[in-house]
């Protein structure tokens, strides 16, 4: 599974829509890009979809995961471990890549809306990207 979204329903009190309604709902500014390459630090998400990271992380977030922590949102750009809370996927690649190098799609300073899509169209997106 690939989504936290009944947990964070808990620890916030607000219903799976809400949540989805809330973290669309406002832009995000890049505040730093860092922990893996492409991973980008963005804020402030609305308070009250504000949630302690996970006590103990997970081996293993999956690419594409969209996440919370505490006041923040990111987009893991790679698998790799993790403890934020993950509110669903997206087949947007957040790294460029080049024969020689890859680098992050977003820099500090970047604005960045998140919009919800129905499964359908992530999977058309995902076979897109391919």
């Amino acid at each position: 599974d690939t989504s936290d979204l009944s947990v964070i329903s808990k620890k916030t009190s607000l219903s799976i829509e809400e949540i989805i309604t809330l973290h669309t709902s406002v832009s995000y500014k890049v505040y730093a890009v860092g922990f893996s390459p492409g991973f980008a630090y963005m804020g402030d998400i609305p308070e009250a979809l504000k949630c302690a990271r996970l006590s103990t992380p997970r081996k293993r977030v999956p690419k594409g995961a969209v996440a919370i922590a505490d006041r923040q949102t990111a987009v893991y750009p790679s698998e790799s471990p993790g403890g934020w809370n993950l509110l669903g996927v997206t087949a947007f690649d957040m790294l460029l890549h080049s024969r020689e190098h890859s680098e992050s799609r977003l820099k500090v300073g970047d604005v960045v809306k998140f919009v919800s899509i129905t499964e359908q169209k992530y999977k058309a997106e995902l076979q897109a990207e391919l």
